[in-house]
């Protein structure tokens, strides 16, 4: 009796080291294809940019003609109304440019990404119901406070000749947007979900 449970508890263990060495040799190639397609599918853009460089290379003020060229090719319209059309530049599955015209005014300039692109350990939101207090009481915030305040840089999300929007996402996939005043630098309005 006391042989045959060695035996088996000899079985037992040679079948799950015999498991467990087919599975962590099995691991890392999964992992390290994943990756590398994970990094293949970043790296490719329709355009002539990626969608963090596109925001900062179009100026409001562009017409057509120039952010064609920024973009390197024909964007769709997307929405239109009374004196205004919307252009939409796909460049690739999660990332796009959007620019709007206006005929009497410039233009506005925003991206759409996902959120983990820009994901940031050190984006810290412990201090914010402070801020939050300052801009309601009609305080002067401006982006360095925030930057401050948050620990990081933020992402330049939206732009318009009136007011440009930033954007932090901590560790954890919470986010805050953030307006600031083109003319006094002065936050307008903050949101988020953190």
């Amino acid at each position: 009796m006391k042989n045959t449970k060695k035996i088996l508890l000899g079985v037992a263990c040679l079948s799950s080291a015999a498991l467990l060495t087919t599975g962590c040799d099995l691991i890392p190639a999964n992992k390290d294809s994943k990756n590398q397609n994970l990094e293949e599918k970043e790296e490719q853009s329709k355009g002539n940019c990626k969608v963090f460089d596109c925001i900062k290379k179009i100026e409001v003020k562009d017409d057509m003609e120039l952010v064609k060229s920024v973009m390197g090719f024909e964007g769709e319209q997307t929405s239109e109304g009374n004196g205004w059309k919307t252009y939409t530049w796909e460049l690739n599955d999660d990332e796009s440019v959007k620019v709007t015209f206006y005929d009497t005014e410039v233009g506005t300039v925003s991206i759409n990404f996902k959120n983990d692109k820009i994901k940031n350990k050190k984006v810290d939101f412990s201090g914010f119901a402070n801020l939050k207090k300052s801009i309601n009481s009609g305080e002067e915030v401006k982006y360095e406070t925030m930057k401050t305040t948050f620990k990081a840089e933020g992402t330049l999300v939206e732009k318009s000749s009136i007011s440009h929007k930033y954007r932090w996402v901590n560790g954890e996939g919470g986010y805050m947007d953030a307006s600031f005043s083109t003319s006094t630098g002065k936050c307008t309005f903050a949101m988020g979900r953190y």
